[in-house]
C-alpha cells in the first residue's frame, strides 16, 4: 500500500512496501513445499509435481511482483526514487519541473482498482513510472498523488550563488 511515510518541512517520502502480499506468497511457497513431505511418504508422484509447480508458481510470483518503491520529493526541488526488486537497487533522480502524478485506473468486472503513476515529461514524450507493480483498491494512491502534484506546483526553491 503507497502511504506517505513522513513529511517535514524539508522532505516528503511516499513509500510502497507490499508486505502483505509477501508474505501471503511466501506462505504459499511454504505450505505448497510442505505438500512434498506426505507425497514421499505415500509415493504420490501427481501430488508431488503439483506441490513443485505450486511453490515454483508462487516463489516467481513473489520475485516479479514484490517490488518496494520510496519517492522522496526534496524541498530543494528534486524529486528521487528509489525501487528495489530482484535485481537490487535503482535510483533515479528528476526536477519538479518534469515531474507530475496521475492515478491509474483498471476496469474490470470486479470494479475499479488504481495505483499512483508518475508522469514525467520528455521531449520524446510522457514516460509513465508506475510507483506500484499492482492495482489495488486504496483511497491512499489519490492521497499521495494530490501530495506529487501539491509539491511539483509548488515554486522553485531560489538558487544559491556559487563562490
Amino acid at each position: 500500500m503507497v502511504k506517505v511515510l513522513h513529511e517535514t518541512a524539508h522532505e516528503t517520502v511516499i513509500e510502497d512496501r507490499p508486505w502483505i502480499l509477501g508474505v501471503f506468497l511466501i506462505a504459499a511457497t511454504v505450505g505448497s513445499l510442505s505438500l512434498l513431505v506426505p507425497a514421499w511418504r505415500e509415493a504420490d508422484l501427481f501430488l508431488g509435481l503439483a506441490a513443485l509447480a505450486l511453490a515454483g508458481g508462487s516463489w516467481c510470483a513473489f520475485r516479479i511482483a514484490i517490488r518496494r518503491s520510496r519517492l522522496s520529493l526534496g524541498a530543494d526541488g528534486t524529486a528521487r526514487l528509489s525501487v528495489r526488486d530482484q535485481k537490487g537497487w535503482s535510483h533515479r533522480v528528476f526536477s519538479h519541473r518534469i515531474v507530475r502524478a496521475a492515478v491509474e485506473t483498471n476496469r474490470s468486472g470486479d470494479g475499479n482498482t488504481t495505483r499512483p503513476v508518475l508522469l514525467i515529461d520528455r521531449a520524446s514524450g510522457v514516460e509513465r513510472i508506475p510507483l506500484t507493480a499492482y492495482f489495488a483498491t486504496s483511497a491512499t494512491h489519490e492521497e499521495a498523488v494530490a501530495r506529487i502534484n501539491a509539491w511539483a506546483l509548488s515554486p522553485a526553491p531560489p538558487e544559491t550563488p556559487r563562490a
